[in-house]
């Protein structure tokens, strides 16, 4: 039974360190809504899945960005898609745990 505990502690660990890194983005823009938003490793010639799903991100409203491999350990690519199509994009961004990127539209293609 000891045992038993011991290994569910351990997984307990590793899952609360493996998901220990995120950010936020939060949509500055004051009237577009986010569609669709893209986050990948700079070294990666692909974008990374779309963070909304069926969901949208209304002004004023933040989404947290869960980051597995270590937030500090690269510099992360952003694109984001509003509701016209348009697109804001954040090349090799130094992230921060925890930080909040706040987009805006200076960050408009």
């Amino acid at each position: 039974m000891k045992k038993f505990i011991l290994v569910l502690l351990l997984i307990g660990l590793t899952t609360a360190f493996v998901l220990a890194d995120q950010f936020f983005i939060e949509n500055g823009t004051g009237s577009w809504t986010f569609f669709w938003i893209y986050v990948s490793d700079s070294r990666s010639d692909q974008w990374g899945p779309d963070q909304l799903g069926s969901n949208v991100l209304r002004p004023g409203q933040r989404i947290q960005i869960p980051i597995t491999g270590g937030i500090g350990t690269t510099t992360w690519d952003i694109r984001i898609v509003d509701e016209d199509g348009d697109s804001y994009t954040l090349m090799r961004r130094s992230i921060r745990n925890n930080e909040v990127i706040r987009v805006t539209l200076a960050d408009l293609d």
